[in-house]
C-alpha cells in the first residue's frame, strides 16, 4: 500500500504503449518525430512518459538534458523529465551516438520549440541525428509545433481507466481483493488513477480499511483528508474565475447547467465563455451524451466539499429562490410514487452514472435504461437529470418552497 503508481504495473495503457513503440521505431529509422500526450491532471501522462523513456533506453536512445522547452520557465515549473537516462547518469547527448529522445512534461501554451531547441545533434560524419519528442500537456494547453520540426506527428489522448483496469490497479495498491462496498466507492473515481491512489492511501492512513481473509473492507463512508487537500491544491492551480465556476456547479449537482451557474453568478452564459474554456481544459467537466457533467461523482463531491457546508446550503437556497423568481428551470410538478426499480434508477443517476454504466449495474440494455428515464422525465414534466433528481427528492412543489423558507 505504500508503493507509488510508478512502482506498480502499468494498467490499461496497452494501446498507448503500442503507439509509443511505433513512434520510437519510426524515429530510429527516419529522424524527427513528435508524439503529444494529452490528458487531465492525474490521468497518467507522466507515468506514460516514464514508461516510454524506459522503452527508449532499451532501444538505444539517449535522453536530452536539459529540456530545451523549459529553459525560460521559472525554476518551480521545470519538470523532472529532463533528467539523464535510467542507468546512464551524467550521459550527455552530444557525446553519445544514436537516436535522441527529448521529454517535455506538462507543456504550457505558447511554448515554441523551434525558437529554443539546441541545434540538431549530428552523428559522426555530419549526418543529422534522429530525434523523437515526447510532449505531455493538459487539454487545450499544448505548444504550437512549427512546420519542419518533424517528419511525423502522433497524438494520444489519455482517458480514464476502464472499470476492470481500475479494479486491477486497486488490487495492486491493496494487495487484497476489494469488498463490494469498497468497489462501489472506487467506481465513483471513474478510473482516474491519481484519485484512486489518493483515496486508497488516505483510507489506509486513517484506519478506514480492514483486510480480512484477503478482502479489503471499507469501515466508513467518510472521505480521507488527504483527498480533500489534493483537490484544493489542484483547484488552486486554476484561475479564480475557473475555481468559482467549478465550485458553484459542483454544489448544484453532477450535471453542469450553465444557465443555473450564470444565474447564480449574476452574469450570462456568453460572459462565462473564457472560464468555460479553462474548465474544459481541466478535464474536470466533460461532455457526455449532449450534457456537461463532472468527470465522476467522487470528483464532483470533492469539489463541492471544498466549499464550507454552510455556504453550500446558502448557494442551494439562493439557486432555488432565483429559479422561482425568474422561472428558469422552474420546479417540476408533483410526480408519481416511484417503484423500487425506479428508485434504484434515480439513485444511480444521482451518483452521476451514464446510461451505459447504469445498464451494467442493473443488468439491462442501455436502450431500456433510456426508455425508463424518458418515462420518468415525462411523468415529472422535466427535461434534465438534475431536475429529475430535484423532483424525485421533493415531489411536492409547495413542500419544497416551505422547506426553503424553514432553512
Amino acid at each position: 500500500m505504500n508503493r507509488t503508481l510508478t512502482e506498480l504495473p502499468l494498467r490499461g495503457r496497452e494501446r498507448e504503449m503500442r503507439t509509443v513503440r511505433e513512434v520510437l521505431d519510426h524515429g530510429r529509422r527516419t529522424g524527427r518525430v513528435v508524439l503529444t500526450v494529452e490528458g487531465m491532471p492525474g490521468i497518467g501522462k507522466t507515468r506514460l512518459l516514464r514508461e516510454a523513456a524506459a522503452l527508449a533506453d532499451d532501444l538505444g536512445y539517449a535522453r536530452h538534458h536539459p529540456d530545451p522547452w523549459t529553459e525560460r520557465l521559472p525554476a518551480r515549473r521545470r519538470t523532472a523529465t529532463a533528467r539523464h537516462g535510467r542507468g546512464r547518469p551524467g550521459r550527455c547527448p552530444a557525446a553519445a551516438s544514436g537516436p535522441l529522445l527529448i521529454l517535455v512534461d506538462d507543456a504550457r501554451p505558447g511554448q515554441d520549440p523551434a525558437s529554443r531547441r539546441p541545434s540538431a545533434p549530428r552523428e559522426q560524419g555530419g549526418a543529422e541525428r534522429p530525434v523523437v519528442w515526447l510532449v505531455a500537456h493538459r487539454p487545450g494547453t499544448g505548444p504550437v509545433l512549427p512546420s519542419g520540426l518533424t517528419s511525423r506527428s502522433e497524438r494520444l489522448s489519455l482517458g480514464p481507466l476502464s472499470p476492470s483496469h481500475a479494479l486491477d490497479l486497486a488490487r495492486d495498491l491493496l494487495d487484497a481483493e476489494p469488498a463490494p462496498d469498497l468497489v462501489r466507492l472506487l467506481d465513483q473515481a471513474r478510473g482516474h488513477p491519481r484519485l484512486l491512489l489518493e483515496l486508497l492511501a488516505g483510507l489506509r492512513e486513517e484506519g478506514s480499511l480492514a483486510t480480512v481473509d484477503g478482502e479489503a473492507r471499507l469501515l466508513t463512508g467518510r472521505l480521507p483528508a488527504r483527498l480533500a487537500l489534493r483537490t484544493r491544491a489542484t483547484l488552486d492551480r486554476f484561475s479564480p474565475e475557473c475555481r468559482q465556476l467549478l465550485r458553484v456547479a459542483a454544489v448544484l449537482g453532477c450535471e453542469v447547467v450553465y444557465e443555473d451557474v450564470a444565474l447564480l453568478l449574476r452574469t450570462s452564459v456568453s460572459a462565462l465563455l473564457p472560464a468555460l474554456e479553462e474548465v474544459a481544459a481541466t478535464g474536470v467537466v466533460r461532455n457526455e451524451e449532449g450534457r456537461a457533467v463532472f468527470a465522476g461523482p467522487l470528483l464532483r463531491r470533492l469539489v463541492a466539499e471544498s466549499v464550507p457546508e454552510s455556504l453550500r446550503l446558502s448557494l442551494q437556497r439562493e439557486a432555488a429562490a432565483l429559479r422561482t423568481t425568474t422561472g428558469l428551470h422552474a420546479a417540476p410538478p408533483a410526480g408519481p410514487e416511484l417503484s423500487r426499480q425506479q428508485r434504484e434508477l434515480v439513485g444511480l443517476v444521482r451518483e452521476g452514472l451514464t446510461n451505459q454504466q447504469i445498464a451494467r449495474r442493473l443488468a439491462l440494455s442501455p436502450h431500456t435504461v433510456n426508455y425508463h428515464l424518458r418515462k420518468l422525465f415525462k411523468a415529472y414534466g422535466v427535461s434534465s437529470r438534475i431536475d429529475l433528481l430535484t423532483a424525485a427528492e421533493h415531489p411536492d412543489p409547495a413542500g419544497r418552497a416551505a422547506r426553503a423558507r424553514q432553512n
